[in-house]
């Protein structure tokens, strides 16, 4: 079991705590406490984030079919991590509001990526239909 989750776990803790008691002097750098636990919590999964798109790259050099899906499916997937991301944020800055169009943002991102995935799709649809 990897024990990085229980320094990630204590991290978050603490940064709650903190923001509990600053929130009750000053509201305004609870939200900077947050922002900062986060970074520092992103910035300590970025090492493992890294492990996996270089697995994922060797993946991709080993595959033959379907090779101009592939950097598409990680776009999605980067897009719909970010988009939450910055979604969870602003909702814990009490900002909902800029939440939400972040989280519409990232949808019709990721409708405009998939655009070509559905294009191949249909002409393959097309090509198996008599006719």
């Amino acid at each position: 079991m990897d024990m990085d989750i229980f320094k990630i776990a204590a991290i978050g803790l603490c940064g709650v705590i903190v923001a509990s008691i600053v929130k009750g002097y000053k509201p305004e750098f609870a939200t900077y406490i947050v922002i900062t636990t986060v970074m520092i919590i992103f910035t300590m999964i970025l090492y493992k984030l890294t492990a996996v798109f270089e697995f994922l790259g060797s993946i991709y050099s080993q595959i033959s079919y379907g090779k101009t899906f592939f950097p598409i499916i990680i776009k999605v997937l980067a897009v719909a991590y970010i988009a939450d991301f910055t979604a969870q944020i602003c909702k814990d800055s009490g900002e909902s509001a800029i939440a939400g169009k972040v989280e519409l943002a990232g949808k019709v991102i990721i409708f405009y990526l998939a655009v070509p995935v559905m294009v191949s799709v249909l002409g393959l649809i097309e090509k198996m239909l008599p006719g």
